[in-house]
């Protein structure tokens, strides 16, 4: 069952392509709606613009051509999970998420109960003043994701957060995003190369082809939420990843 808001699309690309300085087309005629609510992964293989997709979204890099339309204020309202952590090596946990609302100018006994509650949510209590050198590749992405979800945001961008870890943390981690998605109702872009990540984490999945990046399929999930780890093994998940495989594999050709 597909997880979409109605309405309006909280951000939509019309015709936007993507041309660097150097001369290299990122991305050429790209049209995505996404809904409030709903989880969307953006697929494809390595050099097809998915992270140049995610980072026009947001806004840290301008369209060459076509435009963005996006709910007003949703720039003030937006999260964004690196590929690396991209963690202060010489700050603590705690003060590693207090950055962005120490940045936006709260007072951190304003907000410790807000830091608190995140971090219990990523399964970091018990970590606050431990630092990044001190923990996992897994610890460290969870204190990433946690920074970017204490400022309460209404659109999460992920870009390959789970790429570098073991299959077993990945997994884990996958399980916890899902769950603190239905919790909060964010509305999540979600770049990634694995087809099984992608079609166990969205309600869509939209496929891409080689560079210059465009938009070949845009396919609905049909699984059930909540998603649980038994899923991984379920004929109609092997389906579903077999069907986003082929137009994979067509788009590469």
């Amino acid at each position: 069952m597909e997880r979409e808001g109605s309405g309006a699309p909280m951000i939509a690309l019309d015709g936007v392509g993507k041309r660097f300085r150097s001369g290299v087309e990122a991305l050429a005629g790209i049209d995505l709606a996404v809904a409030p609510g709903s989880f969307v992964s953006l697929l494809g293989p390595s050099g097809c613009g998915k992270s140049t997709l995610l980072r026009i979204i947001a806004g840290l890099v301008p369209a060459s051509s076509g435009r963005v339309v996006a709910e007003s204020d949703l720039a003030k309202r937006l999260g964004f999970v690196f590929q690396e952590p991209t963690l202060m090596p010489w700050a603590t946990v705690w003060q590693n998420v207090y950055l962005p609302l120490r940045l936006a100018g709260k007072w951190r006994e304003d907000v410790a109960e807000r830091i608190a509650e995140t971090l219990a949510a990523l399964g970091l209590e018990g970590f606050e003043q431990a630092y990044p050198r001190q923990l996992s590749g897994g610890m460290r992405m969870r204190v990433s994701i946690a920074r970017a979800l204490v400022t309460e945001p209404r659109l999460l961008l992920l870009d390959e957060p789970f790429a570098a870890l073991d299959e077993f943390t990945r997994f884990r981690l996958n399980e916890d995003l899902l769950r603190l998605w239905q919790r909060h109702h964010w509305t999540v872009v979600f770049v990634t190369h694995s087809i099984f990540e992608a079609v166990f984490l969205s309600s869509r999945v939209v496929v891409m082809t080689p560079r210059p990046g465009r938009i070949v399929a845009d396919l609905p999930v049909e699984l059930p939420y909540p998603r649980e780890s038994a899923l991984r093994t379920a004929p109609a998940y092997a389906e579903q990843c077999r069907r986003i495989s082929a137009l994979l594999s067509e788009a590469m050709t």
